[in-house]
């Protein structure tokens, strides 16, 4: 038995095997230098990144509950949306009787020029101008009615009243004669005897112009 049997010389490592041991220490170190760098990259931008602010971090949630409850409260307050427009029907005492269209929130002054205006004898001291309005809505604008005059003279007579012969209820139903011109008359006829031409009863205190000239078309005077 030689010495190269007995393993006692070491043969040199083939060229192949070189090669093979070469890639092998290539790649791990390759592996290995990626390894730190991306360990360093780590910790420097552990270092170098801004400090989160808490303030900010609570506002969020903050802020946002706040509009949750906001909008809650709205929808308490409010079960339908708002329109934005409104179109309301105006008739009677209005310049232009139409429908027309105010935006949402429109008081009944703003439809109200929106047809126009008032007419002019329309009631304004009897509707709340100031009235919101609701969508298709139907106003009717009143108009004003004139104050009732009272009759200052009973019933006109059916026949012509005879001065000379009337008494005094026949004079209560001339126009503009009450009972105290009523009584003149009788006391004026009975001091100064019957009248002779209706235009005497001027001369009776009291009878003006005025009067005699409402009192002409239903008198006469007779035996």
């Amino acid at each position: 038995m030689n010495v190269e049997q007995l393993g006692l010389i070491d043969h040199p490592p083939a060229p192949e095997e070189i090669r093979r041991q070469m890639r092998a220490y290539t790649v791990r170190y390759v592996a290995l230098v990626a390894l730190i760098c991306l360990i360093i990259g780590g910790l420097i931008g552990r270092l170098t990144a801004p400090e989160p602010d808490a303030g900010a971090a609570m506002e969020l949630p903050v802020t946002q509950a706040a509009g949750a409850l906001s909008s809650g409260n709205a929808g308490a307050l409010q079960s339908t949306p708002e329109l934005t427009t409104l179109r309301v029907y105006l008739s009677g005492a209005v310049m232009q009787p139409q429908v027309v269209e105010v935006p949402g929130g429109s008081l009944l002054e703003d439809a109200l020029m929106a047809a126009g205006g008032p007419a002019p004898e329309a009631d304004l001291e009897s509707i709340n101008l100031a009235a919101p309005l609701i969508n298709h809505q139907h106003i009717h604008i009143p108009t004003r009615t004139a104050p009732s005059v009272p009759s200052a003279s009973p019933a006109s007579p059916v026949s012509l009243i005879n001065l000379n012969t009337a008494t005094l209820a026949d004079l209560l139903t001339l126009p503009g004669i009450g009972e105290i011109r009523a009584q003149a008359i009788l006391a004026y006829r009975a001091e100064h005897g019957p009248f002779v031409h209706v235009e005497d009863l001027q001369n009776v205190e009291g009878i003006g112009p005025t009067t005699y000239e409402r009192l002409t078309p239903y008198i006469t005077v007779g035996p």
